[in-house]
């Protein structure tokens, strides 16, 4: 009888004009409002017809930079106040309805609010709704105090993705040991936390597939569990040698993708566990020639492989019948590459020189980059060894050169009787970097001896660049081809190749959204 009476009584509710049914909604809580769509038709198009917003406040380039721009202390309180009233204008709406947000995403720094309590404010506005992305980043100032963060934050069911930056996370943190089971990704990022808020979270939160945990502060013994679900785990580890985890334990057997970037002490966990691991990044000093030997045996799955400042590395040197994608980066160079892995696609190689000793034995190599960042005299040899390299590629996507040589030579009487052509394997060529000290004229023609790239771009980021941009547009657009020229080779110049070009500059920026950075490129098309 109890509950034929509360159905009629819905049926009289749901028969109220959906204005009533709409401010009803405004009343509940977000769980219990998203609850009445399956209520009926009835309460399912009331729910339906909730305002769907997005808040931004992280990508207004323009603003950022007004903020950061050297002013007068009065004008800067009054942009900072503008900023702020433009996050409470545009939150008004949540004061008086109810409302489906997909996204509530805000970049702030700590320094520019009056009083920090409107971040409490604007994240209860945001949570007290249906929201399903919540990214909230507070920047702090070198000696700034740390900023908590309130527990109602994890109260929203609704969540799958929750970021969270530069704030304080005390203990308890999760109110009424309530559960997020939507929450599919979790970031923290610059937060100063406990070992148990880090166990409680993860408790809260069983249906995480993605944990992101970069510079956590306040962590000696990183204990990861509780996550049957999770298949990407991104862990860094604080610069500060105060903040440098004594251990780590992880507790994920469905793990596939693991991004470890380790400070100067040993590796305080045994990758080789996650047999079911896919994708591996490691950022870590003191990574050895065996390790790596290990890593690619022990773990049968795995399809990409990341390896960047691996200071202590002097060989690759294994073999793989999975391996699909192979990176390294360091400030070091290897001596020697020995590889076999015959389903590798992409290769990528950083370094100041070239292996001493390459040999890669695949029949997939559809993409291949290679930046090399020379500071040694750039000889006629040099240049000799980099073609022969190059040659082994069927094709190179990119060849970047970030030169801090300070003198180079290119001499074509030296090269031996080398008459090969110039390689057309070599699409697109970019130089970071060119020091006012060389040669330019040279450095073109040991350049454009070595390869026939589609595309030759320069970055404006370094002063010397412009100089070099000015003579290649000299170069590259008024060639002449002199009468005896090359009358004695066999091999011509490349002035006699070059049939076409064009010239396009482009800007882009980088860095976090906050970030005023932009690069400007020259980019030389040729034609061969």
């Amino acid at each position: 009888m109890a509950t034929r009476g509360k159905s009629r009584v819905m049926d009289q509710i749901s028969q109220l004009p959906d204005p009533i049914l709409l401010h009803i909604l405004f009343f509940l809580p977000a769980k219990d409002a998203a609850q009445t769509s399956v209520l009926s038709k009835t309460w399912l198009k009331v729910w339906n017809s909730l305002p769907l917003f997005t808040f931004d406040f992280g990508q207004n380039l323009s603003l950022w930079k007004l903020l950061s721009t050297e002013k007068e202390e009065s004008e800067q309180a009054d942009v900072r106040d503008a900023f702020l009233n433009i996050i409470d204008g545009t939150l008004v709406n949540l004061r008086v309805q109810k409302a489906i947000i997909e996204k509530f995403r805000l970049f702030l720094k700590l320094s520019y609010l009056r009083n920090v309590s409107c971040i409490d404010e604007w994240i209860r506005l945001a949570t007290n709704n249906c929201i399903k992305e919540l990214d909230v980043h507070i920047k702090r100032q070198y000696g700034e105090d740390w900023y908590s963060l309130p527990g109602t934050t994890f109260t929203a069911k609704s969540l799958i993705v929750l970021r969270l930056g530069g704030f304080k996370l005390d203990f308890p943190l999760i109110v009424d040991h309530m559960k997020l089971t939507k929450l599919r990704e979790l970031s923290l990022t610059d937060v100063l936390l406990e070992e148990q808020t880090i166990l409680e979270i993860c408790s809260a939160c069983p249906a995480v597939e993605d944990l992101h945990l970069i510079r956590c502060e306040g962590v000696k013994d990183l204990l990861i569990s509780d996550l049957p679900r999770l298949i990407k785990l991104t862990i860094h580890q604080s610069n500060e040698i105060t903040w440098e985890y004594r251990s780590i334990r992880i507790q994920a057997v469905n793990l596939q993708s693991l991004e470890y970037r380790g400070c100067n002490s040993e590796l305080q966990f045994d990758v080789t566990t996650f047999k079911l691991l896919k994708e591996l990044s490691i950022t870590f000093e003191l990574i050895t020639d065996l390790d790596v030997e290990n890593l690619v045996s022990e773990l049968p799955l795995l399809e990409k492989l990341e390896l960047n400042l691996c200071f202590k590395l002097v060989t690759l040197k294994f073999s793989s019948c999975m391996l699909r994608q192979l990176t390294f980066r360091s400030g070091k160079s290897l001596k020697e590459i020995v590889i076999d892995a015959p389903n590798l696609i992409r290769f990528e190689y950083g370094a100041h020189k070239l292996p001493d000793i390459f040999s890669m034995t695949t029949s997939s190599l559809q993409e291949c980059y290679l930046k090399l960042m020379p500071s040694d005299h750039l000889s006629t040899s040099w240049f000799q060894k980099l073609k022969g390299y190059l040659s082994r590629f069927k094709q190179l996507n990119l060849l970047v050169l970030f030169i801090d040589s300070t003198t180079n030579t290119f001499i074509v009487e030296e090269l031996n009787g080398t008459l090969s052509w110039p390689l057309s394997v070599v699409k697109h060529v970019k130089i970071k970097k060119v020091m006012e000290s060389l040669n330019f004229v040279t450095l073109l023609d040991g350049l454009l001896w070595t390869c026939h790239p589609e595309t030759l771009s320069i970055d404006r980021t370094w002063e010397h660049n412009e100089d070099f941009v000015q003579f290649l547009r000299e170069k590259l657009m008024q060639r002449e081809i002199a009468t005896a020229c090359c009358d004695s080779r066999r091999i011509k110049c490349w002035r006699h190749y070059l049939k076409e070009i064009e010239v396009e500059s482009s800007t882009r920026q980088y860095g976090n959204p906050s970030s005023s950075s932009r690069v400007s490129t020259v980019c030389f098309k040729l034609t061969w």
